[in-house]
């Protein structure tokens, strides 16, 4: 059975019984597909201690490394948290300017806010909603 759920996506899985208001499903995927799930139920879970920010959906994408740089010159390799069609998490340490503008990837950004692990960065231009899914590569 696949079951669909607005802020993980499509999960293939087992029904293993029914019970008032619901079920409970047994997930079937490989390693990697649960570390991401569970990535992206943590990081739903820790909500509630930081303040949203963002107003579209994120996922945890696959292809998590990129390379961040500032006016054409190379600044870190960073590690993406989580993305949206408007933005993204990224953990890094040099941290850019508060407004700086940015390439993550082949994405032109604005860096708007530090976070303890790195920056969160605003696309110039929204990743398309055909395009932001967990195989999108910045």
């Amino acid at each position: 059975m696949i079951c669909y759920l607005d802020d993980l996506g499509m999960l293939d899985g087992v029904v293993l019984h029914g019970r008032p208001g619901g079920f409970v499903f047994q997930l079937v995927a490989n390693a990697e597909r649960r570390s991401r799930i569970e990535a992206r139920l943590e990081w739903m879970r820790s909500a509630d201690d930081r303040e949203d920010q963002r107003k579209a959906a994120r996922i945890v994408p696959v292809h998590r490394d990129v390379r961040i740089a500032s006016q054409g010159a190379r600044i870190a390799e960073a590690f993406v948290t989580d993305l949206s069609m408007t933005g993204a998490a990224l953990v890094l340490d040099r941290r850019p300017q508060v407004g700086a503008t940015v390439t993550v990837g082949k994405r032109y950004a604005t860096v708007m806010r530090h976070t303890p692990e790195g920056v969160g960065v605003s696309f110039r231009m929204p990743v398309g909603r055909l395009t932001v899914n967990e195989r999108v590569i910045l």
